[in-house]
């Protein structure tokens, strides 16, 4: 991420502690309804099966390209190549905090745990995720992120 979206994620969650009301008898209501898919279990159920399948794959050494799209200067798309288990030095800065499948899980683990707004999530076949939508907060403008993975090819 950015130091810029950095610097916009934590203004956003000094302005989002700030904003939580107060309902009955002084107990606090969150300010954030998460996604019902993680309330029901759903989202940890096929992120685990994702994992589950990407483990089976046994797959170290791959490509694909990646697409970081959220309210800050994009760059577009970027190769990102793993050996190893370990992507290459030359990954773009944009794209380096999913630079392996394992770091694409990590992300969605992260949306789950912090129980985000919203979470959307397509996993192919072998349990990669292609597409993540994560909104964290309902009622803050520019907070969401979007990755896109496409051609993903085994090395």
């Amino acid at each position: 991420m950015t130091k810029r979206c950095l610097l916009l994620v934590a203004f956003v969650l000094a302005a989002g502690a700030a904003t939580a009301t107060v309902g009955p008898a002084g107990a606090q209501e969150p300010p954030n309804p998460p996604d019902p898919s993680i309330v029901d279990g759903a989202a940890q159920k096929a992120l685990d099966r994702a994992r589950a399948k990407w483990k089976a794959a046994k797959l170290r050494s791959y490509r694909y390209e990646a697409r970081r799209v959220c309210f800050c200067p994009t760059t577009g798309w970027h190769v990102v190549n793993v050996r190893g288990g370990v992507p290459s030095r030359r990954v773009h800065a944009d794209v380096k905090d999913i630079a392996t499948v394992p770091r694409l899980f990590r992300q969605i683990q992260r949306a789950i745990d912090r129980r985000a707004h919203d979470l959307t999530v397509t996993y192919s076949t072998r349990g990669v995720p292609t597409r993540i939508t994560i909104d964290t907060y309902e009622n803050v403008i520019d907070e969401e992120q979007y990755f896109t993975i496409r051609g993903f090819k085994r090395r």
